[in-house]
């Protein structure tokens, strides 16, 4: 029992198009926004949810921070990240 489906009404282009001749995005690119120390990160007021690149001593992880205490951040998935075993961190 083969159905057909109900046709749909489409406009004809007739003219040509130049929409995104100027225009590229890439999600495969990223881009770092500028470098900051962790004062300078909760100075605005838009840090719930910032994503950041940290480079700790041992490695380099990229997390979302939510928040920070005395002597930690803490991320989105419930991690916390001791302030002094960062060493640079990037705003994505």
């Amino acid at each position: 029992m083969k159905k057909e489906l109900p046709k749909v009404f489409h406009q004809e282009i007739t003219k040509p198009l130049h929409n995104n001749e100027k225009v590229f995005y890439s999600s495969g690119n990223r881009e770092v926004k500028e470098e900051k120390n962790v004062y300078q990160l909760f100075e605005t007021n838009h840090i719930y949810r910032t994503k950041v690149k940290l480079t700790l001593k041992d490695k380099e992880v990229e997390k979302i921070v939510i928040g920070r205490t005395e002597n930690n951040l803490i991320t989105f998935d419930n991690e916390i990240i001791a302030i002094n075993d960062i060493q640079r961190i990037e705003l994505l």
